[in-house]
């Protein structure tokens, strides 16, 4: 690697990890983090080491109304004959959610006019879109040690006055100078200047983090080979960090500094009694938070609905940073570390903690089910967006011990919550995420468990790879919900039962079970898989042993009669086709079929079901003589496998033998070399730049 200069001296390992991203391909990348011009630097340097030449369009002379007029310029620059295929926007902040929505308008439309185009971003925050990688940029440089540089941080970074510093000029600094003037009785700055000071020098402003997202490499906030983001815990000691979720590791966080904590104390101190009651109960919320959110959890006795929202418009100056993270229009805040220690500190001073946690997980239960009801009811992608951008406080919400009471109390509403949220940890790609959490919220609850919760654990253990724990799990939640006479949970479970004998390539039993699903699935279920999916899955269990069959049961599949599109099983529909073409040898039908597949099992961040995509599309470009763009997508299913499941994960049998033909045939034509370096040009470049070529 070649020596980095001074401003990025500490920062080798953060560099490491942004030139892998690049040559892992991701479509969008965004680096996060405070002020200043560590982030371009990073991102020039990587680009320089990498070789890769890029576009770069600064926002800094932009203004939102320019952006129309700037996307048509892109268009034309970026379909020019030898342009390049890497665009840089920088400090693309400043725009709001038109800068945002320009990126989404240059990805959707990027196919045509520039195939396999990259979109490096930098900004305070993450564009909150579908197919976004984010890396969060530290605030603080260390050495190989770990070890902070001296001299280096982002006092220093805003001093430069860099890419994008919003730190008004009359505001107090993102540095050592606002501890300093709040320490001193000096009021340097007050209100949001001081929150936004505070936050960007704690590294905790929103966006600085990575943004939740979906499955490693399929368009999530997480890029390939990293491990889930950590999940916060509500109830948490004031000042310290919270807890990490079971299973999951938090990179080590400082506790606000003393300086930190006097000037969020002075802000506090300047508030009126009612303003320093909900700053107080603000402070049990992990992430950024909206206004229907504040007045169900934080309206209570001396705080009552009717006017918990006219004092938050009083306290939002004080202690909050608006952030753009919900759908436009929405006024969302959060609550910088140092704010939220203080009032937590207060809240528990005031023996009201208890009763405001309880609050906060009734609410989050709501959310939870309405993003459930979002899924069922045709709006998925909506669903997927709801859940991800509400996952800090829902994962908070699923802890049952953050309340002090006792934990057993709350296991109800976090089994629920887990429960609610089956989509998003089976469907979008957080197996593992899910697993975890269950786990925790079963552990803690008394007497039986749920039928339901039961059918989720089973079913997350066969999508983590699994079956042979999914079974007995099977068994437990089959003889609950007779206990409780749930049939829908029993229709659910013949499904399941379906797809482990699928898994484990024993398709008359599992067309079987399918059968008996569809006949105790309702027409508009309430929870887990539609009737369209029941049919896709049967037809997947028959396209091999009975096309005319399984080409019946697609048939079927295609009748959206429940309410709504229900875009997963759609996605599945498109692969179990292209099964069905490429068995009737049919390639140009197939490949198109797969490639629609891959897409939107990318879209939705479907490990399963883009894995098995793209070995199928790899098996056709086998067919087309082109053997080593085939191993290009093994080598990027490879890394996508290894990075959302542990090591003990083994793919379907019914997935195995396009795999072992695709092999066997690749070596016919690549040599060991030849064929390992193919494996890890398309680990490099990742399923969602491959799915873009021809």
């Amino acid at each position: 690697m070649a020596e980095v200069g001074r401003p990025l001296a500490g920062r080798e390992q953060e560099l490491a990890v942004l030139r892998g991203r690049i040559r892992d391909g991701a479509r969008l990348l965004t680096l996060t983090g405070p002020p200043g011009p560590v982030k371009t630097g990073l991102l020039r340097e990587a680009l320089r080491c990498e070789g890769v030449e890029a576009l770069w369009e600064p926002a800094e002379l932009l203004t939102p109304e320019n952006l129309p007029s700037l996307a048509r310029l892109l268009r034309r620059r970026l379909a020019a004959p030898g342009a390049p295929r890497v665009l840089v926007l920088d400090g693309w902040e400043r725009l709001g959610h038109r800068g945002a929505a320009l990126v989404a308008g240059l990805l959707r439309e990027a196919p045509a006019f520039a195939p396999g185009l990259t979109v490096l971003v930098t900004s305070l925050r993450a564009l909150r879109l579908g197919e976004e990688a984010v890396l969060a940029v530290s605030p603080h440089p260390t050495d190989l040690g770990g070890r902070r540089v001296p001299g280096e941080g982002p006092a220093q970074d805003a001093g430069h006055g860099g890419d994008h510093d919003l730190v008004p000029g009359n505001a107090v600094g993102a540095g050592t100078g606002a501890g300093t003037g709040a320490g001193t009785g000096g009021a340097a700055g007050t209100g949001t200047d001081i929150a936004l000071a505070l936050a960007l020098h704690d590294g905790t402003a929103p966006g600085t983090g990575a943004a939740p997202g979906t499955a490693p490499g399929t368009g999530s906030g997480t890029a390939p080979g990293t491990a889930p983001a950590p999940a916060p815990g509500t109830g948490t000691a004031p000042g310290t960090a919270p807890a990490p979720a079971p299973g999951f590791a938090t990179a080590p966080e400082d506790a606000p500094s003393p300086l930190q904590l006097a000037a969020a104390e002075s802000g506090y101190a300047q508030c009126d009694p009612l303003e320093r009651l909900l700053w107080e109960r603000l402070s049990v919320f992990e992430g950024a938070f909206g206004r229907e959110a504040v007045r169900e959890v934080c309206s209570s006795g001396a705080l009552p609905a009717d006017i918990v929202l006219d004092v938050l418009d009083r306290l939002v100056p004080q202690a909050l940073l608006p952030v753009d993270d919900g759908d436009p229009g929405e006024d969302r805040y959060w609550m910088p570390a140092p704010m939220r220690a203080v009032g937590a500190r207060r809240l528990t001073e005031r023996g009201d903690r208890w009763a405001v946690v309880l609050h906060h997980r009734r609410w989050y239960v709501k959310v939870a089910r309405r993003a459930a009801d979002w899924w069922q009811g045709g709006r998925q992608l909506d669903a997927r967006a709801l859940a991800l951008l509400e996952l800090p406080d829902l994962a908070a919400a699923m802890d049952p011990t953050t309340a002090p009471l006792s934990p057993t109390a709350e296991a109800d509403a976090a089994v629920d919550i887990a429960v609610s949220l089956w989509f998003l940890w089976v469907a979008c790609g957080r197996v593992t995420e899910g697993r975890a959490r269950l786990r925790h919220a079963l552990a803690l609850h008394p007497g039986p468990a749920p039928a339901r919760a039961l059918w989720l654990a089973a079913y997350l253990e066969l999508e983590a790879g699994h079956p042979e724990d999914a079974d007995p799990l099977l068994v437990q939640s089959w003889a609950a919900a007779v206990r409780e006479g749930d049939d829908k949970c029993l229709a659910m479970l013949a499904h399941l039962r379906g797809s482990t004998a699928l898994y484990q390539g024993r398709t008359d039993a599992a067309a079987a079970e399918f059968r008996d699903a569809l006949d105790g699935l309702r027409e508009y279920p309430d929870l887990g898989p539609t009737r369209q999916l029941c049919w896709t899955a049967l037809a997947l269990a028959l396209v091999r042993t009975d096309p005319e069959a399984a080409q019946e049961a697609l048939d079927r599949a295609d009748v959206h009669s429940w309410a709504g599109r229900d875009v997963w099983a759609d996605a599945w529909v498109q692969y179990a086709r292209a099964e069905l073409h490429y068995w009737y040898g049919e390639a140009g039908r197939a490949t198109e079929m797969a490639t629609r597949a891959l897409r939107e099992h990318l879209r939705l961040g479907c490990v399963t079901g883009a894995t098995a995509a793209a070995e199928l599309l790899a098996q056709m470009r086998i067919l087309r003589g082109r053997p080593t763009t085939a191993a290009h997508l093994l080598g990027a299913v490879d890394l996508l496998r290894s990075s959302a499941f542990d090591d003990g994960y083994r793919p379907a049998r019914y997935c195995s033998p396009a795999r072992e033909r695709s092999e066997s045939a690749l070596r016919a034509h690549l040599s060991e070399g030849e064929l390992r370096r193919a494996y890890e040009e398309g680990a490099r470049r990742g399923l969602h730049k491959l799915v873009t070529e021809p």
